[in-house]
């Protein structure tokens, strides 16, 4: 009888598992079914809902996107001549300027293009499908203005949103079902990154000079190729070299004393330890001055609210990421030497690694996205420079126009998988306009897109709008 139950419980399981996986793959079928409809109306119905002529909407996103475009590198550059000051000549100057208004020009263009792609492809096709309803024209938008950018910049912006475009895939995937969702899966992702890029700044030749500096600002130049390779050269002119030991001798001179070829005057245990106590200033200190820096204004009408700042818990994380990240980095090193009695780079993958589990205590999925990203495309210019890939022409351009594009697809179709800070960024650049998108309308695509907008209907000239809209307005 014990048996027969246990038979038949599974039995049920089983069949609750196929059924499940039934629906499910009916699910994926209706959606994939929906995603070929095509909508019958016009760009004023579904776009620009606040105005019905489409090159006045055209005009005016360009000169709110110019305004905004002003503002936002106005900082950028501002910042960069104040790093820049003993650069500071009338040559310089006149640099500073053209790029500032390039970037400027880039970043209206990219505004422009998208609204006039999207009135233009609406009046080719004489309808809207799953892609002319958002990232067709912000992929013709985006191609447009990355080549109106200087060359110099375009890889970090195809970087750059390419990592918001992939962390958005990702919460949609997880949405929609066809992932699951991982568990401070960003503290894998950064510990991978770490490790090549571990590896990389103990080698002669890193693969990105500019982690490289980083990641220096952090480490000191001390673990870094060039030092090993001098350290190297020096014991190896040594007359005489130290009596090898067993594992746990050397176990005890690591606890009590410093191995002869690492850089460190104090013993590697206390230097393990003041690394974490300088790690912890550092990252407590630069997450207080950032948080200052955004809150001057509430801190200068309320002083009260310095308290809260100064107390945060985020203040305490950023210190505890950066102890962990630096104390473990240079104690790994310490700990390979010992080991293998001399200076690897190999030891660099182990310290990235381990140093990259300090994301535990500081979750930033953005950060360690942007690092993956950023070891794909050094590992891609390497393979390209010595010949082992192919070198893709427009590569850089096309990756920034599909990645730009597919973000305007998400601020439309499922503005609640996209990243906030982003769309902040995009309501500003258009004076939230895109907030008026008729999302209601892109219901029969089946992604729940007013989901961000229930209780909103755009005030429509009833004169310009069709029967069908109009019976679609709901009860708000």
């Amino acid at each position: 009888m014990f048996n027969q139950e246990n038979i038949e419980n599974k039995l049920r399981i089983s069949l609750k598992r196929c059924f499940y996986r039934v629906v499910r793959t009916s699910q994926q079928q209706d959606r994939m079914g929906s995603f070929s409809k095509m909508l019958p109306y016009s760009c004023y119905e579904l776009g620009h809902t606040w105005n019905h002529s489409c090159s006045t909407v055209s005009f005016e996103i360009g000169i709110i996107g110019f305004i905004e475009s002003l503002k936002i590198y106005g900082v950028v550059y501002l910042l960069t001549g104040l790093v820049n000051a003993r650069k500071i000549s009338l040559k310089f100057g006149r640099k500073l300027l053209k790029d500032y208004l390039t970037s400027v020009c880039f970043l209206t263009v990219n505004a422009f293009g998208y609204i006039g792609s999207f009135c233009v492809v609406r009046h080719i096709l004489h309808h809207f499908n799953f892609l002319s309803a958002s990232f067709l024209p912000g992929f013709i938008g985006s191609l447009m203005a990355i080549f109106v950018e200087r060359p110099e910049r375009r890889v970090m912006l195809s970087i750059y949103v390419t990592n918001v475009a992939s962390e958005c895939l990702w919460n949609s995937a997880v949405g929609h079902g066809y992932a699951r969702p991982i568990p401070r899966g960003e503290v894998l992702v950064f510990a991978a990154a770490m490790a090549v890029l571990g590896y990389s700044f103990r080698a002669q030749a890193p693969i990105s000079q500019l982690i490289n500096s980083i990641l220096q600002l952090f480490l000191g130049q001390e673990e870094s190729g060039l030092m090993i390779t001098q350290r190297q050269e020096k014991v190896h002119h040594t007359i005489s070299s130290p009596e090898p030991l067993v594992w746990h001798q050397k176990l005890l001179a690591a606890l009590t004393g410093r191995h002869h070829t690492c850089p460190h005057r104090a013993g590697c245990l206390l230097h393990f330890l003041w690394t974490g106590v300088q790690g912890f200033g550092q990252g407590f200190l630069l997450q207080l001055s950032f948080r200052l820096v955004t809150s001057l204004g509430r801190v200068l009408r309320a002083p009260k609210k310095l308290v809260p700042l100064l107390t945060s818990k985020n203040n305490i994380e950023a210190g505890l990421f950066v102890a962990w990240f630096t104390s473990f980095f240079k104690g790994t090193c310490c700990a390979g030497r010992w080991w293998h009695g001399q200076d690897q780079a190999g030891h660099g993958a182990v310290a990235g690694a381990l140093a990259g589990l300090s994301m535990y205590f500081y979750s930033a999925p953005s950060l360690a996205l942007y690092t993956m990203w950023k070891v794909v495309e050094s590992l891609y210019a390497k393979g390209c420079k010595y010949g082992y890939l192919p070198r893709i022409p427009g590569s850089v351009e096309l990756l920034y126009a599909i990645s730009t594009g597919y973000l305007f697809h998400v601020s439309t179709t499922e503005l609640h998988h996209m990243k906030p800070s982003y769309w902040r960024f995009l309501a500003r650049l258009t004076w939230n306009r895109l907030y008026e998108y008729n999302r209601h309308l892109l219901a029969p695509f089946g992604m729940d897109s007013g989901r961000f907008t229930p209780n909103f209907w755009p005030d429509y000239d009833p004169n310009r709008i069709s029967e069908a809209v109009k019976r679609l307005r709901p009860a708000l």
